[in-house]
């Protein structure tokens, strides 16, 4: 049996935002409102954050999720996603035999900024999930996170750089995304500044 697991980026500085929004947030801090939202479908939850992050480890302590501290300060996105699949791929090669009881079937990446996605959205791109398949949402034809990448893209996950994600990843490989339809605001809903809270 194979197992998708969920990857939170969580690294970055917030600089649009004005202060560290990851700890803003009406009734509990933004990262914890994400984070509860993926842990309520997943067994295995990996969180990036940033290289020195004190205060986000603490606050996460007693949370069933493995932290990757970022490789330095002020990375990117693509780095930050290579540095979390990195962790992952080789965790994966340590079980991926004969004995194996948990090898990786996918990896689903959330933002840390996006906690209004829908519990019906994780559901679908999790019945979709396969090796060869990255699975995308869409609300209204247009794309959004959570994004869902089968195994067979993690070796490509491990080498990006920059701060454009996994956009190359998605964009060479468009005979292998299948796109989910959901009537969820949620995926294209971020907190870049503090007003966009509802």
């Amino acid at each position: 049996m194979s197992e998708n697991v969920a990857l939170v980026l969580a690294a970055g500085f917030s600089h649009r935002y004005g202060s560290d929004k990851r700890f803003s947030g009406k009734d509990s801090p933004l990262i914890l409102q994400t984070l509860t939202k993926v842990l309520c479908h997943f067994d295995t939850v990996y969180l990036v954050h940033r290289f020195d992050d004190d205060d986000l480890i603490n606050l996460l302590a007693g949370y069933n999720v493995t932290l990757i501290a970022a490789p330095d300060n002020e990375i990117g996105l693509g780095i930050s996603i290579a540095a979390g699949s990195k962790h992952i791929a080789n965790i994966n090669d340590k079980t991926n035999d004969k004995t194996a009881k948990h090898p990786i079937n996918s990896i689903t990446i959330f933002l840390a900024d996006m906690p209004f996605i829908g519990d019906d959205t994780i559901a679908k791109i999790l019945k979709q999930a396969d090796p060869d398949t990255i699975i995308r949402p869409l609300y209204n034809n247009k794309p959004g996170h959570p994004v869902c990448f089968g195994s067979s893209f993690i070796a490509a996950l491990v080498e990006l750089t920059g701060d454009n994600g996994a956009a190359a990843i998605i964009k060479a490989n468009s005979n292998n995304i299948k796109y989910v339809e959901v009537s969820d605001i949620g995926i294209i809903n971020d907190i870049d500044i503090p007003s966009n809270w509802p």
